[in-house]
């Protein structure tokens, strides 16, 4: 399913030939709902870069943080992350953790061109003429159906179809939870259980 299907299939679904301008507000009003609950860790990627003056830039995509590393004495370290201090941090040998602020990346400790990498899982891509799919669509369209005919219902003030789509919304989010965190993991690993003989 693409954008275009996808706002045909809601208004397939609300039964209104008069809601075609209102129907990509329902689908961005769904999205940001939507973006706000998922946290999909099989899209996480990494980015590589040096920090000027303990700072480092958040990528124009940043969605969540994994985790920060560094590369000192030649050997990748994760940092530890640290809400901001009340009190200045520590000095340390090397780098040793991170915080968020000002929409940066301050990690203390470090000296100007101090190679680091955010490991971290991008802002889901709003639907649009120009982007007309992506992961969440892709693997639940229904779900995208749901939430942009939700808003659909709240626009016509149809309460009883709000309810309703409201706890069709809860399951599929929960659906799709699961989904994401099994496609994160092997089924076959190195440890397996074996059965006792004798």
């Amino acid at each position: 399913m693409n954008y275009s299907e996808l706002k045909t299939q809601v208004a397939n679904y609300l039964h209104r030939t008069d809601l075609t301008a209102q129907i990509p507000t329902f689908i961005e009003l769904a999205e940001a709902y939507l973006f706000r609950e998922l946290h999909i860790k099989e899209m996480q990627i990494s980015v590589t870069g040096t920090t000027t003056g303990g700072y480092a830039t958040l990528p124009s995509d940043f969605g969540s943080v994994g985790r920060i590393a560094v590369t000192y004495a030649g050997a990748e370290r994760s940092l530890d992350y640290i809400a901001l201090p009340q009190t200045p941090v520590a000095t340390t040998a090397f780098p040793a953790s991170y915080s968020l602020e000002s929409n940066q990346i301050r990690i203390w400790g470090a000296a100007d061109g101090q190679a680091y990498t955010p490991y971290y899982i991008p802002a889901f891509q709003n639907l649009s003429a120009s982007v007309s799919t992506n992961w969440l669509l892709t693997n639940a369209p229904e779900l995208y159906i749901d939430a942009a005919c939700l808003q659909g219902a709240k626009y016509v003030r149809n309460g009883a179809e709000a309810d309703r789509l409201t706890g069709n919304i809860a399951l599929s989010l929960d659906s799709v939870k699961r989904f994401a965190e099994r496609r994160g993991q092997p089924y076959i690993g190195g440890m397996q259980i074996k059965v006792r003989r004798g």
